[in-house]
């Protein structure tokens, strides 16, 4: 039996056939591609850390990721060696164990109130500009006080190796009363960026301290 498709083009049914398989197996093999591509991320125990990590401090939030360049975790910490400091820390670690990038900061000969702490929510993985490679974000406050002035506040993310930084001071809400002074912006690395919209509204979201 012959198909006559428009004018005198003629197919048999089992070049029909044919041409469906072929094009069902591109399509499975497509979507397999960019399921491949896709960011994936999920939360684990800090007790279910790969041995041979190397690290410092006690570990708050690990998370294991995959993207079109392999398999990785990152990880956040904090060390408190004496009553005047507090550091905080955050790294990311590829399959075979090996350190891709650290980040530390923290306050040191601080009689006062020290503050070194990662903003709640903030560690997280993304792929904003969908190019199949994993953005580590994390943000924290860092500061020294003896009253109600405000911290600084840091977001920081890294795709791959490359770092993007937004610094400035927050602000601070003390009970139901906003404090006037803060909510500054020093620098935006993420400006010529494509992710400086996602970055300003975590900005934002993320501006104002709550001390009760």
């Amino acid at each position: 039996m012959h198909f006559f498709l428009r004018g005198n083009i003629k197919f048999k049914s089992h070049q029909i056939m044919t041409f469906l398989r072929i094009s069902l197996f591109l399509f499975i093999l497509s979507v397999q591609q960019v399921a491949l591509a896709q960011v994936q991320s999920k939360g684990i125990a800090p007790s279910a850390l790969p041995a041979g990590l190397l690290y410092k401090g006690k570990p708050l939030q690990v998370l294991q990721f995959h993207d079109q360049t392999g398999d990785y975790v990152a990880l956040t910490t904090e060390t408190t060696t004496r009553e005047d400091e507090a550091h905080i820390a955050a790294y990311m670690f590829g399959a075979n164990g090996s350190k891709l990038w650290q980040l530390n900061d923290g306050i040191a000969d601080c009689p006062l109130d020290r503050v070194a702490v990662f903003v709640p929510g903030s560690f997280k993985v993304t792929d904003l500009n969908k190019n199949g490679k994993a953005e580590v974000w994390v943000a924290y406050r860092i500061g020294c006080r003896g009253d109600v002035s405000p911290s600084e506040l840091k977001i920081i993310m890294h795709e791959g190796t490359t770092k993007y930084a937004m610094r400035g001071v927050g602000k601070l809400k003390v009970g139901n009363a906003l404090q006037p002074d803060g909510g500054t912006m020093t620098s935006n690395g993420f400006r010529k960026s494509a992710f400086n919209t996602h970055a300003e509204q975590l900005w934002k979201a993320y501006l104002v301290e709550v001390m009760e």
